[in-house]
């Protein structure tokens, strides 16, 4: 790859075949895609990169592809899969794991980085000062149907921007995670959390879950709606958000686990809608990438384009006919869904949903209200789910009465 990157112009795309790339290190200089072709292309620093910074340091505007970096450690601590240094950083479908960041941002107050559909964990050294997403002071940071989770120690999401926008993700820190916060925006600045699911670990190092500053940026704004906000950490000082904001945080519609109404926003806060629930969702631990398949000779005939989504759950009861209630991104599909398939006798019922849910990950919430016998053992039974004619992975679960699970749909 460093040959490439090396000889490459503006506007140029470098293919990478799939396979792992040892201590194969590259500054980027020129606007270019670098993208795994055929599966994902990985590459592992078994060495301190000469540029003692990253696999990867780009200073312009970079688009990367399917690609994986783990290992990356440095004198000075902060090795990363990704150095960015300015510009416009897009980051699709890719993998960043077991390094001392996994991706480190400096500020670039007119720069920018989007990540979509890709995986951080297990990034940190346990310090405190280093994490699986650490951003400077950019102009904005989007993230969008990822997955975070298992930072040691540091922060799930840390981000300076200006402007920070979170959607469609998983930000977990799981049984035995030490993350601090699950995100961290010290500087405050303009900020939008919607349609996540967050979590707080038994072995997190910081009761707060959210964390919101605000003296760096004059007018700050966070507003946190319909996400899935669940603590395991047995602490009486937990909240879900805690703000030094001089502006009222906007709370509204979140469902929340583990947290009593006085534990939601530690700060200036206006607070609505929120769901407490009484069983803590199943969380699906998919990776937020799919690693591409072998390169075709010719490209596939697009699509038709799909005017109409379609979501089908695969369901069937024990106990007797079952009822629940079903949540798309926060908006109700059903309140009262019925269930009479009976799984004892390998029956499956499918149960359809059709409407403009719009594109990009969508967040399934399923909640197992009861069955008519309550003599016999309930249950529900998710048997799988199908999204706009694709079965999604991992969605396969069983429920007892009042229980929930969540799912992310369309990353697959």
């Amino acid at each position: 790859m460093a040959a490439a990157v090396a000889a490459s112009q503006d506007g140029d795309t470098i293919d990478v075949l799939a396979g792992t790339y040892i201590n194969d290190f590259a500054t980027i200089k020129t606007k270019i895609t670098i993208q795994g072709v055929g599966g994902m292309a990985h590459f592992v620093a078994t060495q301190p990169p000469p540029n003692g910074k990253a696999i990867l340091v780009t200073d312009t505007d970079v688009t990367i592809n399917n690609l994986e970096f783990s290992g990356t450690q440095v004198p000075d601590g902060n090795g990363a899969g990704i150095r960015y240094e300015g510009g416009n950083l897009v980051i699709n479908n890719s993998y960043f794991h077991d390094n001392q960041d996994g991706l480190l941002a400096a500020a670039d107050p007119s720069g920018s980085i989007t990540i979509n559909n890709s995986e951080f964990a297990h990034n940190g050294t346990g310090d405190g000062y280093t994490h699986n997403l650490y951003v400077g002071e950019v102009g904005s940071l989007t993230i969008t149907g990822s997955y975070f989770h298992d930072a040691v120690v540091g922060h799930e999401i840390k981000s300076r921007a200006l402007n920070t926008t979170i959607t469609n993700s998983r930000i977990v820190d799981g049984p035995t995670g030490t993350a601090s916060y699950s995100i961290d925006l010290p500087n405050g600045g303009n900020a939008k959390i919607s349609n996540n699911i967050i979590e707080k670990g038994p072995d997190s190092q910081n009761p707060a879950i959210i964390h919101f500053g605000g003296p760096a940026y004059a007018g700050s704004s966070l507003d946190i709606s319909n996400n899935t906000i669940l603590n395991d950490l047995n602490s009486p000082s937990t909240a879900a958000v805690l703000s030094d904001a001089g502006n009222p945080v906007s709370f509204t519609d979140n469902q929340v686990y583990g947290l009593t109404s006085s534990q939601l926003v530690k700060g200036q806060a206006t607070t609505s809608g929120t769901v407490y629930l009484t069983t803590e969702p199943t969380i699906s631990t998919d990776p937020a990438y799919v690693s591409p398949g072998p390169v075709n000779s010719a490209p596939p005939s697009p699509p038709p384009p799909i005017t109409q989504d379609t979501l089908v759950l695969h369901l069937s009861a024990s106990g007797g006919p079952a009822t629940f209630s079903a949540t798309l991104d926060g908006q109700t599909l059903t309140d009262n869904g019925v269930v009479t398939a009976s799984q004892a006798n390998g029956q499956t019922q499918d149960v359809t949903f059709a409407g403009t849910f719009g594109s990009g990950a969508h967040f399934l919430v399923l909640d197992f209200l009861g069955a008519s016998n309550s003599a016999n053992a309930a249950q529900l039974t998710v048997n799988g789910i199908n999204f706009d004619g694709q079965e999604q992975i991992g969605s396969a679960v069983a429920l007892m009465p009042q229980q929930s699970a969540a799912f992310m749909l369309g990353m697959n």
